[in-house]
């Protein structure tokens, strides 16, 4: 089953408490994590998000912390990308004792400035709230998450059928693989999919 290549990414929204932090409209999105000490001179490493792509090319600034926490605005004066890993030297981190508040915190930049992705490749945030329906039509409700598996990925779909008074959506998993999801409309922000014989009655519907 070829899986669609998606780049883990945030599909929240978390704060900034630097100035010149994101704006409301910049969401920020998660492209390294795990900073980690490199030798003395303050410098850090990181391992690049799922799809290994160098996300900070030309950049001059990125965001620092955990994800649902504060981020802070941090200066780059430099990087360098190998295979899957970043070294990255901060500005005015110039020992390992500056460092060490970093270690452990992950990268992130706004959405507007993400390098474009190959045919077939998707952000997980640009995927989090699209409209799912089958080739015949029928709406099966809008992706919630994005789940990793080592394999093809699944989509998880909050079920938009009708339900009794207080209780909870069901969620569907659907494969994030080409030959069930043969059209993801970015535009339309609608994913049409050729379920298998059998998936819906998984759920009861």
């Amino acid at each position: 089953m070829a899986a669609l290549t998606i780049l883990k990414s945030s599909s929240r929204r978390p704060s900034t408490e630097a100035a010149g932090g994101a704006t409301d409209g910049d969401q920020p999105v998660l492209v390294a994590t795990r900073l980690r000490l490199r030798g003395p001179g303050g410098r850090l490493t990181a391992l690049l998000v799922p799809a290994g792509i160098d996300q900070l090319s030309g950049r001059s600034w990125v965001l620092v912390g955990r994800q649902g926490a504060p981020l802070e605005r941090r200066e780059v004066e430099e990087y360098t990308v190998y295979g899957r890993k970043v070294i990255l030297k901060l500005c005015g981190v110039d020992s390992t004792a500056a460092a060490e508040p970093l270690a452990g915190l992950d990268i992130f930049i706004p959405c507007k400035g993400l390098v474009d992705l190959p045919e077939g490749a998707y952000y997980i945030f640009e995927l989090v709230g699209m409209k799912v329906v089958t080739r015949d039509g029928r709406d099966l409700g809008a992706v919630r998450d994005v789940i990793e598996t080592g394999g093809a990925p699944l989509l998880s779909i909050a079920d938009s059928g009708d339900r009794a008074p207080g209780e909870a959506r069901k969620e569907i998993l659907v494969p994030m693989a080409r030959s069930i999801c043969g059209n993801i409309d970015t535009a339309t922000r609608t994913i049409t999919v050729d379920l298998p014989e059998g998936l819906l009655e998984l759920y009861g519907i």
